[in-house]
């Protein structure tokens, strides 16, 4: 078994040893294909430009100053900084500290319909200088914004905003629906409740992730991160605030009567303040006993100009004014009390009761807390998940970012998961497998993605993972589920314990009783307990030769036990007992 295992091993050391001919190669970007019609489909290669397909914005936003406001940054199509792909590019925020917005149509508008097919929409962004403040997510427009996608700014109606943002310490992966009230028609944001297990690799690891968005017309939705999911929840029971209108609300026309107090207590208008109140008492006033310590230096300053700075080369007095050397502790007042003019400390004044007031009574006519009368609410709804969301025609990104080349790639909007399955198989599947082979011929990465990646280059490798693991596991379950050991005759476990000789099982005769037994003879017995009062053992009778190991010595008392054996013979009574000349 152990001569498998070391063609193994060697084989697994010689295929993972890469030489200068293996320097990485990166494939080529191979365009996916999916079996169905999406209703938007965007990937980028390097004969795509601005304005093909996604159209910048020209736009400016509807507050702030006119410099401010400006989407001034600049996009571009382009490939990673560290590409593993040959020809995959993708769609970059260049500056940070701007507005960016950009916009795209949708190949076939997405309609939601009560008895409809599921919204999924995915995609792709990797932080390439990691992000302090600034979002990553997209907008889902509106009916009516694809016709003027140059005018997308952020007061641009949409359906659906999702995906990651953060300023600060945290971030969120949004998903905010815009949703249309049938009874007034007004439209208002309901927020996702937002776990409270993200990650904040999802900025700082510099890798791409895939954001992915599953809407069902039941309302069910789930958001999901590299494949995995993030949160969950429907839209009738986990937004804020409640999709459904409360149906019973505070009458905004009923007003308080002007007769009516709600006071619970007023002032004792017949209390006097007592003659012996003295209000000019101050709240502290000062020890006159206290004593100035000891050791207190009244004509050293706490703090010292510090004698060692030197003023810089760049002062500019003009502009900075004098300069003056930093202060610092006096050295004189270390370990003492303190330094400069010693006042007496302030203690509690106990004359001091502070200004008097009118204590407080219970108000007789006092009627409580107003409110205002309950009445049903005129737009209280019966909220249909899918009704009130309205069409999808174009797809938007709009954002500010205090860090550059944010990269987004792969957009896909389609209503069968099927479709987003082969998607994700040809973009997302590729590009991890594809970075993770980069690690690997750099010496970088996990031990399970540089295992993947050797695999991906040299197949064969499978077999030798294969045997490596099976042959051990065959090797351990023949020892240790293999054929049961038999229990340890009692005359060995003696022979064990006291060298004694005593014959072996095969010349075990019949007793009297007509029963077989596998213990020594009761001669033999005898002989040992003989030996043992007498504090001698066996070896000593036999002048057995001094072995150089306890091993020796095991093998030398097989042979006197054999030799013993052939000497016996049977007795009358079927005992066998030693012969008088052995």
């Amino acid at each position: 078994m152990r001569g498998p295992l070391r063609v193994c091993l060697i084989l697994l050391l010689v295929g993972s040893i890469k030489t200068e001919e293996d320097d990485f190669v990166p494939i080529p970007f191979v365009a996916p294909q999916l079996s169905g019609r999406p209703h938007f489909m965007s990937y980028f290669d390097k004969d795509e430009k601005i304005g093909d397909v996604w159209v910048k914005s020209t736009a400016k936003k509807d507050s702030g100053d006119e410099e401010v406001a400006r989407y001034d940054g600049d996009w571009s199509i382009g490939p990673q900084s560290d590409p593993a792909i040959d020809g995959d590019f993708g769609l970059i925020v260049k500056n940070k500290a701007k507005h960016h917005a950009i916009a795209a149509k949708l190949e076939n508008p997405f309609i939601f319909a009560e008895d409809g097919k599921p919204l999924i929409v995915q995609y792709e962004v990797q932080f390439e200088e990691g992000q302090d403040c600034g979002g990553g997510y997209i907008k889902l427009l509106s009916k009516g914004a694809e016709k003027s996608l140059q005018g997308f700014q952020d007061k641009s109606p949409y359906s659906i905003m999702f995906g990651p943002d953060k300023c600060g310490p945290t971030g969120k992966v949004h998903l905010i629906f815009k949703y249309k009230n049938p009874k007034n028609g007004s439209i208002d944001e309901y927020h996702a409740t937002q776990p409270q297990n993200i990650q904040n690799s999802l900025w700082d690891d510099h890798k791409p992730h895939l954001y992915k968005l599953v809407l069902k017309p039941s309302g069910d939705f789930e958001v999901s991160v590299d494949q995995k999911s993030l949160y969950y929840g429907n839209m009738l029971k986990d937004l804020t605030p409640p999709l459904t209108p409360p149906d019973i609300i505070a009458d905004p026309e009923d007003t308080k009567p002007t007769d009516w107090d709600d006071r619970a207590e007023i002032e004792d208008e017949t209390a006097a303040k007592p003659d012996d109140w003295d209000e000019s008492q101050p709240k502290e006033v000062v020890d006159t006993n206290a004593q100035k310590p000891a050791d207190w230096l009244d004509d050293e300053n706490p703090l010292i100009p510090d004698p060692e700075a030197v003023q810089p080369s760049d002062w500019d007095h003009e502009m900075d004014g004098d300069w003056e050397a930093p202060m610092i502790d006096n050295p004189q007042c270390v370990g003492r009390t303190g330094c400069g003019e010693w006042k007496p400390p302030t203690i509690k004044n106990p004359l001091y009761k502070g200004k008097w007031r009118k204590p407080k009574v219970a108000n007789p006519a006092y009627k409580g807390v107003w409110t205002a009368r309950q009445i049903p609410n005129p737009h209280h709804f019966e909220p249909i998940p899918f009704a009130g969301l309205e069409p999808v025609t174009a797809i938007g990104i709009e954002l500010w970012t205090m860090s550059s080349n944010i990269i987004f790639d792969n957009f896909l909007v389609v209503d069968d998961l099927k479709l987003s399955d082969e998607f994700t198989e040809q973009t997302y599947a590729v590009r991890r497998t594809e970075a993770d082979r980069l690690l690997y011929h750099r010496g970088e990465g996990g031990v399970v993605s540089s295992i993947m990646a050797a695999t991906k280059e040299r197949p064969w490798l499978w077999v030798v993972f294969a045997l490596s693991i099976i042959l051990p596991a065959i090797a351990i379950a023949a020892c240790c589920f293999g054929k049961k050991s038999t229990p340890v005759p009692q005359s060995d476990a003696i022979n064990k314990k006291t060298d004694a000789v005593v014959p072996d099982d095969e010349v075990t005769e019949q007793l009297d009783d007509g029963q077989r037994t596998d213990s020594p003879s009761k001669g033999t017995v005898s002989n040992m307990e003989d030996m043992e009062d007498s504090g001698t053992d066996g070896d000593e009778e036999e002048d057995v030769p001094h072995a150089e190991s306890d091993m020796d010595v095991g093998y030398e008392a097989d042979d006197m036990r054999k030799d013993e054996v052939k000497k016996t013979v049977k007795t009358p009574k079927g005992k066998a007992k030693p012969r008088k000349d052995a």
